[in-house]
């Protein structure tokens, strides 16, 4: 089995009421990575923020700032080997802008000689992630998030010329067939590196465990290289349920039995049944599983 990769999302819009240890700053960033690293992390997903956000606010206002990233990315790359990446303004019914207009911050950031940009995600296809309340017996909230295939064949032109891996977030099984049409016009390599992504909160794609795993791995067509996969449980302090430390712990121990890869990190989950780990509390977790079942860690 190849060796475990462990990806940790350090803040995504977690706040400091969520959990205290939370990144915010381009120091702190820096310095949680940094951490991470030595605990077992290889990959590194953040957002940029503002620390002084009022709670119950929903920070995304800067995920594409270029310059908040380079600087993060520069002081962890000081650190050691790592592999950091950025989000992006999610797509969503008010319209992209064009397919040249996709994630600009990424093409300047793989440019940039001192932020080195590797590697990214990003989400193909289309899902509602409208959130059903159970208690309410409602969804309170509706937000369909898109990618167009010309969008996604234009970005990933870019990606082909400039010799830049990135990797895809998928939410449906057919959002595999999707990659691998992209794969027939040229346009994506293998290994074809996907994450996994579930919820409890939000009823899009396969119910989380190891037959909803499975289902997106059988969407991979017949004679094809298999897929390199993190799992990702779509759980954050916007759309948390009950049931998601016990998702997300779950969700990456089977990726640690069946070959897959971990996603784990305060970003995804703010709080473990209550306790407020530190990123690399959450690192060291899988990573000593791992090693306990025999499992490497990359």
């Amino acid at each position: 089995m190849d060796k475990l990769i462990i990806e940790v999302a350090l803040n995504e819009t977690v706040t400091r009421a969520d959990n205290p240890h939370v990144p915010l700053t381009i120091d702190e960033i820096a310095a949680d990575a940094a951490r991470c690293m030595d605990a077992g992390a290889s990959i590194v997903h953040f957002h940029p923020r503002d620390p002084y956000v009022a709670a119950g606010t929903l920070d995304v206002g800067r995920v594409d700032d270029t310059a908040f990233y380079r600087e993060a990315m520069t002081a962890m790359k000081r650190h050691g080997d790592v592999l950091p990446y950025p989000s992006y303004p999610y797509q969503t019914q008010v319209g992209h802008g064009g397919p040249d207009a996709m994630f600009e911050h990424v093409r300047a950031l793989h440019a940039d000689p001192e932020a080195r940009l590797e590697t990214f995600v990003f989400f193909v296809g289309a899902a509602n992630l409208g959130w059903w309340h159970p208690q309410e017996q409602r969804f309170v909230t509706d937000k369909a998030n898109f990618t167009l295939h010309e969008e996604a064949v234009a970005f990933l032109t870019w990606c082909r010329d400039a010799g830049f891996r990135t990797q895809f977030g998928v939410r449906e099984p057919g959002h595999v067939r999707h990659i691998y049409h992209y794969q027939d016009m040229g346009l994506v390599p293998d290994p074809v590196a996907v994450h996994l992504n579930f919820a409890d909160t939000a009823p899009f794609g396969p119910m989380p465990g190891a037959k909803g795993i499975q289902t997106f791995l059988d969407a991979v067509p017949s004679g094809r290289a298999p897929l390199v996969w993190f799992t990702h449980n779509f759980s954050n302090n916007f759309n948390s349920h009950a049931g998601s430390p016990e998702s997300h712990r779950m969700l990456n121990l089977l990726a640690i039995a069946m070959g897959g890869h971990v996603r784990t990190g305060i970003g995804d989950l703010a709080r473990w049944e209550g306790e407020a780990l530190t990123n690399a509390q959450m690192v060291e977790r899988f990573a000593r599983i791992a090693r306990e079942t025999g499992r490497e860690v990359a």
